[in-house]
């Protein structure tokens, strides 16, 4: 039999063997009995990938800022009631989902379980989701009209009031709305039928080797020469006997080598006897075109689509497009926003009487997925930022990759250290020149006169004096250099702390007359001083 004949032999001869379960809990066992021993190395690792890709930061933003922090609260806390017997966070609650979505039966039930007031608002501060194999459907029986609700879900196979899913229980399950199951991912594109083919196979292989792996000894007697000249020749009984006492050589050395006495095996023989080891040949069994179309039909399932290109007239190469494959993870996370969404609605229903809040119109948003960002798609995010047309979270989060409330953090702190005007750029990179401008009126410098000249103290004019204290507005942090930072009292001299403080507060006067915001202008204050403080000595009053 041909080779290719065999394998075409061996492949049907399987096929009529698996069997894909028509039930959809059968279904959703098979999957689970696939991924736990993934046999492929194909399934388990994309689905992996597609989780962990999808596992992005979710928000909620409103209109009402205050309704927008306590929201952002309660997603980084979402289920912390547990005390740490679960992941807490809505990223964590998130990847329970996609687990479900592509790893699981298909069938996301999201459970709420408990509703608590946090901050005055009834929020719920525990969710999860069911597992979706356990669920079970039944015919509603209070109902003659055809609808899209005629179904009656339950947590288990005994249909028992306490555990019916109905309050407090939003459905994400896919397909058609009106299907009473759906049909498990794994399942729908086809790949757990792929993965029997090779499972079946490799179960093969391994019987094969099993009874293979005991190998033969081959015991020649004579020559091919004594035979040409009829010699020698060893009658069908003597080779019986021989062959009888290598058996009971190799019993003997294996009997010896389970009591730990062993002795080396001897045997007298003529010099034409010759013993060798005898494997037969296993290359058909382990061909790869065995399993190389069900491992490609695998990959096409979960969205890795085959697609031949040709290169030239006479050579065409296959390559694998991963277009399906990104999309699919992409609308993960989008029907996780819409049962975020509803979740929202739950909330504003539950919370009715807070006007102000609830009459807020929202927005649920994702941040990108990362796991499919080139350097070519960076850049061009970087140039939609220099424009105008992102914002600097967005930055931050595509091209950085970075927490951007953790950088503002950062920044922050940098700006109250000086750390801004230690790391500016050098002269020959810095095209702004001078850094950023002093807003309001222009800092007087007290230790020198107009052409530059140290000034005596004693006679400061009332003139220049009024301008120096104008500097010093109602409110400002600081009045005095004794009230300065220590990082500012360490870097700089007592004449420079003077410059400094004049400086900031005429900053910090103009940030807030402009945002009325302490925290953001008391930032920006800093940092303007920072990058001022050592011009002062150039920038003079002129007449």
């Amino acid at each position: 039999m041909q080779q290719g004949n065999l394998i075409n032999f061996i492949l049907n001869s399987l096929l009529k063997k698996i069997i894909t379960p028509a039930d959809f809990h059968n279904r959703a066992n098979a999957v689970a009995t696939m991924l736990e021993n993934d046999i492929s190395g194909l399934v388990d690792s994309l689905t992996d990938f597609s989780v962990n890709t999808a596992d992005v930061e979710f928000s909620v933003e409103t209109e009402n800022e205050q309704f927008s922090k306590v929201l952002k609260e309660w997603l980084d806390n979402v289920n912390s009631v547990y005390k740490g017997k679960i992941p807490s966070g809505i990223k964590s609650l998130a990847k329970e989902y996609f687990q479900e979505r592509w790893k699981g039966a298909s069938f996301p039930v999201l459970k709420i379980a408990k509703w608590d007031s946090v901050n005055g608002i009834i929020l719920p501060t525990k969710l999860f989701f069911v597992d979706g194999g356990s669920i079970h459907a039944k015919d509603k029986e209070d109902t003659d009209e055809l609808s899209l609700l005629s179904y009656d879900y339950y947590l288990g196979a005994k249909e028992e009031p306490s555990k019916k899913l109905d309050k407090n229980c939003i459905f994400a399950k896919g397909g058609r709305w009106f299907t009473k199951y759906p049909i498990p991912y794994l399942i729908k594109r086809g790949v757990y039928h792929n993965w029997r083919i090779i499972k079946d196979l490799k179960d093969k292989q391994t019987e094969i080797l099993s009874q293979v792996i005991p190998y033969m000894l081959l015991v020649k007697k004579g020559t091919e020469q004594l035979a040409i000249k009829d010699v020698k020749g060893y009658s069908d009984p003597e080779l019986k006997k021989t062959v009888e006492q290598l058996q009971d050589l190799m019993d003997k050395m294996n009997d010896a080598s389970t009591t730990g006495k062993t002795k080396a095996p001897i045997r007298a023989t003529n010099f034409d006897e010759e013993l060798k080891h005898f494997i037969p040949d296993l290359s058909t069994i382990f061909e790869p075109k065995l399993t190389s179309g069900a491992e490609r039909n695998i990959l096409a399932g979960l969205g890795f689509i085959d697609v031949i290109q040709g290169i030239s007239d006479t050579r065409r190469e296959s390559i694998l497009n991963p277009k399906v494959f990104v999309e699919e993870t992409r609308q993960g996370v989008e029907d996780f926003k819409q049962i975020l969404k509803e979740v929202v609605l739950l909330i504003k229903e539950k919370n009715k009487t807070h006007i102000k809040y609830m009459t807020a119109d929202f927005y649920v948003s994702a941040s990108p997925i990362k796991g499919f960002m080139s350097d070519a798609f960076k850049q061009e995010i970087r140039l939609l930022w220099k424009h105008g047309q992102l914002s600097n979270q967005t930055y931050c989060e595509l091209v950085g990759e970075t927490e951007y409330q953790g950088e503002i953090h950062r920044r922050e702190k940098e700006a109250k250290g000086g750390i801004d005007e230690i790391m500016r750029p050098h002269m020959t990179d810095n095209k702004e020149g001078v850094g950023i401008d002093i807003p309001g009126e222009e800092p007087i410098e007290e230790d020198t006169d107009e052409n530059g000249n140290p000034k005596d103290r004693d006679k400061i004019d009332d003139k220049d004096k009024f301008k120096m204290s104008k500097l010093h507005l109602e409110g400002a942090p600081y009045s005095t250099i004794k009230d300065l930072p220590d990082s500012v009292k360490k870097k700089l001299t007592p004449d420079k702390q003077k410059a400094w403080l004049s400086i900031f507060n005429s900053a910090y006067n103009f940030y807030m007359k402009k945002f009325g915001d302490a925290k953001k202008a008391e930032s920006l204050a800093f940092r303007t001083a920072w990058s001022q403080i050592k011009q002062v000595k150039t920038r003079t009053k002129k007449k």
